[in-house]
């Protein structure tokens, strides 16, 4: 049997109803090779428990879609004034044609899909906006866009961390899980291994205990 011909959802249903019968209706042999004793029942229902708990979190993929939207509202003001701040940064240093292209139009668009570059291109621009400040005001460079640059980094940085701390948290609850669910597909091989050993004259029981086919999993 593998794993991977069952939908999570089959697996949790299954298990179910293994749960549901296991410790009324398994029998125990003298001489069976793994008895289903009450430490395999306990472990058992607990892994169901904690896996169907799991199977149901669901906020993970919302919570990022939200830290994506705010991030891609964030940029499209950060976009705009950067335009402007290029504008006068080529007043101020207008022999200095490098200082001006990262802010070009192939720039602007790139760092519409990649956050770290747009938070690498910000410091700079902090950094320029410090160091060179005398000449940007000598410039006429408005301070809204000035402040507006240093406010808009700090908030796109803190949804960037935010969102990068909820896809880490993701990974590892996905990780939990399929491990999880991995081990108790194992116990539910081995009670069905044990059933069809033990209870091939009891049909009735039987039924409680085996893993059905996959051709037959709706």
């Amino acid at each position: 049997m593998n794993i991977s011909s069952y939908p999570d959802q089959e697996i949790l249903n299954i298990a179910f109803g293994f749960k549901k019968h296991l410790k009324e209706k398994y029998l125990r042999s003298a001489d069976n090779v793994m008895p289903l004793d009450e430490a395999f029942i306990y472990r058992f229902k607990a892994l169901f428990y904690e896996v169907q708990s799991q199977h149901k979190i669901q906020d993970s993929a919302q919570k990022t879609q939200s830290y994506l939207v705010s991030l891609e509202e964030l940029t499209d003001q950060a976009r705009a004034y950067l335009i402007v701040f290029r504008f006068y940064l080529q007043k101020a240093f207008p022999y200095d044609s490098e200082l001006s292209e990262q802010y070009g139009y192939v720039e602007m668009e790139r760092i519409k899909q990649d956050h770290a570059e747009m938070r690498s291109l910000l410091e700079r621009t902090i950094a320029i906006i410090h160091e060179r400040n005398k000449y940007l005001v000598a410039a006429n460079c408005p301070d809204c866009t000035l402040e507006g640059i240093l406010s808009l980094s700090n908030k796109i940085n803190q949804v960037h961390d935010e969102l990068l701390r909820e896809m880490k948290r993701a990974q590892e609850h996905t990780n939990t899980y399929k491990q999880n669910i991995k081990e108790l597909f194992s116990l539910m091989e081995k009670i069905h291994s044990y059933a069809s050993d033990n209870l091939k004259d009891d049909p009735e029981k039987l039924k409680y205990f085996t893993l059905p086919s996959t051709n037959y999993i709706h």
